[in-house]
């Protein structure tokens, strides 16, 4: 596991949760239970994986917010942010932000 500190949006930590409850509640047979965890990393791994495939991305600049967070992902993943972020010339946080915010609007849920 490696950490991520970032600070969010309002509303994206929210529209996470929510997103998490109703999978959740959605599960089916062996359904394994969700974490917001879960969906960061999921939201990381279809940004990576849209990059990488050659889609343009428009990276959306960090909330200025004083207070951080601290997120934990996978290693493997991590080093992935680290590369797209080295190869756009952007933050990491730039990254972990713009990859919730596509999240989110492809699941059409509130991010703000």
């Amino acid at each position: 596991m490696a950490k991520l500190d970032a600070p969010l949006p309002a509303g994206f930590a929210e529209a996470i949760q929510q997103l998490v409850d109703q999978r959740n509640r959605e599960g089916g047979p062996g359904h394994r239970r969700l974490y917001p965890r879960d969906l960061h990393e999921e939201a990381l791994r279809e940004l990576i994986g849209r990059a990488e495939a050659g889609e343009a991305i428009l990276f959306l600049a960090p909330p200025s917010a004083k207070v951080r967070k601290s997120f934990w992902i996978d290693q493997d993943l991590k080093h992935g942010v680290d590369r797209l972020a080295t190869e756009h010339g952007v933050t990491r946080t730039a990254v972990f932000v713009t990859a919730l915010h596509t999240y989110l609007e492809r699941q059409q849920a509130p991010s703000s």
